[in-house]
């Protein structure tokens, strides 16, 4: 740590600080509001891979760092147990594998927005059930806005 921070002190000292605010975008409060963005996509993939990606354009959620509300919700979906959405898909042999999650990079969380996605990895099955997949995880997700976590899920 100690190495790092005297890289960093080399490296970074003699950027003059001009004492500007932080820029705000907060006045862009939609800002994937257009009609490309409320669309299904089909992408013919090179190798033989279905996967299905929902993605979703949330509020900036940097003021909630502390308790990553975000972090909880990809835990809940990503969830592998009884009862869990994969559970029910693998159970239909419709997919393989699911993950939800937001990445804190620049790109994925910022001061405008934060996404949010979740992936599942289909089976050739699960590809010919695509729509219905969609609608499970819908339906997952509308039940987790509505109830609330279970806390057998949580525990």
């Amino acid at each position: 740590l100690d190495t790092l921070e005297k890289w960093v002190t080399e490296i970074f000292s003699e950027i003059p600080n001009n004492g500007l605010p932080r820029p705000s975008f907060g006045h862009l409060t939609q800002p994937f509001d257009t009609p490309e963005f409320h669309k299904l996509y089909r992408v013919v993939p090179i190798k033989k891979v279905h996967s299905l990606s929902i993605t979703w354009a949330l509020p900036p959620q940097e003021q909630y760092y502390r308790v990553k509300p975000l972090h909880y919700i990809s835990w809940l979906v990503g969830h592998e147990g009884k009862g869990s959405v994969l559970s029910f898909l693998r159970k239909k042999f419709w997919a393989l594998a699911l993950y939800g999650g937001n990445g804190e990079t620049g790109f994925e969380q910022n001061s405008t927005y934060s996404i949010f996605s979740i992936s599942v990895t289909l089976t050739d099955e699960g590809y010919k059930h695509f729509y219905e997949v969609a609608h499970v995880v819908f339906q997952y997700v509308k039940m987790l806005q509505k109830r609330g976590p279970d806390k057998r899920q949580v525990f």
